[in-house]
């Protein structure tokens, strides 16, 4: 094909690339996107390319900015909006931001007025994958398969811009759910945090003992202890920084949590193994219904 007929390929930037931005730069591979990536330290940017993480990964940061379609600001919540408002200069006008955060809200409302004053849209994102592992090294191009992405722009985003993140995410086999920031953080705060925070407690609850007997209980630890705790080696600073960022909505999960485990609780108190029987039952049917309905 002549190469004045060829269509030119968008730019996008990935800056940040821990487990999340890597695997997308993985995932983007052959997806028709030039892949731009950076991270601060310049021995992971030579490798992110030499990895064929991305395409590109220069020392500057707003070179790539300046060139980038779209940037996907893969990196902690305080850091997503500190380097959107410090750089917003720099992003190429007319191009798109997204990110990545575990919390919509806050980010939504303080970037899409920031980056408008530049002429750059923003539209928030969340890919609902992940690991309880960090880093380059523990990315993979499988990470994003089939998983949902919510998609949370304000009511005045343009048709264009949530196109196009919707697009992106599209291209790397995951399903894209529209919904507004505020919906969003009530959603995860249940699905997500809660869960988190769960894994976190019985952690502490089974192995928060003298060492003597935290000795003999992980001899009695098996699959059912390692699967209900995996979550809970994850980063401690990026789930702190989570939790704070949506507080209230954590809150009103966690009281809704411990009023079933009171009730639980109640019914062996009481000796009411048939009712506790039919919670056994009930979560299993729960369980076993969102496994089959295909979006596990």
């Amino acid at each position: 094909m002549p190469l004045k007929n060829r269509k030119k390929c968008a730019s996008v930037a990935i800056v940040g690339l821990g487990l999340l931005g890597s695997s997308l730069g993985k995932a983007l591979k052959n997806k028709g996107y030039r892949r731009l990536g950076w991270t601060r330290k310049k021995a992971l940017r030579k490798k992110a390319v030499s990895e064929d993480i991305v395409d590109e990964c220069p020392d500057s940061l707003n070179d790539i900015l300046a060139r980038s379609d779209i940037t996907v600001l893969c990196l902690p919540i305080p850091q997503i909006i500190a380097y959107a408002i410090s750089r917003a200069a720099f992003f190429k006008k007319g191009s798109v931001v997204t990110d990545i955060g575990s919390v919509k809200e806050i980010i939504c409302r303080t970037l899409v007025p920031e980056l408008k004053k530049y002429g750059v849209e923003f539209i928030g994102s969340h890919p609902m994958a992940g690991t309880e592992k960090s880093g380059m090294d523990a990315a993979f191009r499988e990470l994003y398969d089939s998983a949902s992405v919510f998609i949370t722009p304000d009511d005045n985003a343009p048709p264009k811009a949530v196109a196009a993140i919707k697009k992106l995410w599209e291209s790397i086999n995951t399903r894209t759910v529209r919904i507004s920031p505020k919906e969003h953080d009530l959603l995860v705060a249940s699905s997500s945090h809660l869960p988190h925070i769960v894994s976190m407690a019985l952690t502490h609850a089974v192995l928060g003992c003298e060492d003597k007997t935290r000795k003999m209980r992980y001899a009695a630890c098996a699959g059912g202890f390692k699967d209900t705790s995996r979550i809970s080696s994850s980063s401690p600073l990026m789930w702190r920084e989570i939790i704070q960022h949506n507080r209230r909505p954590v809150l009103n999960a966690m009281r809704d949590f411990e009023k079933r485990l009171k009730n639980i609780r109640e019914h062996i108190e009481a000796e009411n193994y048939d009712a506790l029987q039919q919670k056994f039952a009930l979560g299993k049917k729960l369980r076993d219904d969102w496994i089959k309905s295909g979006k596990a």
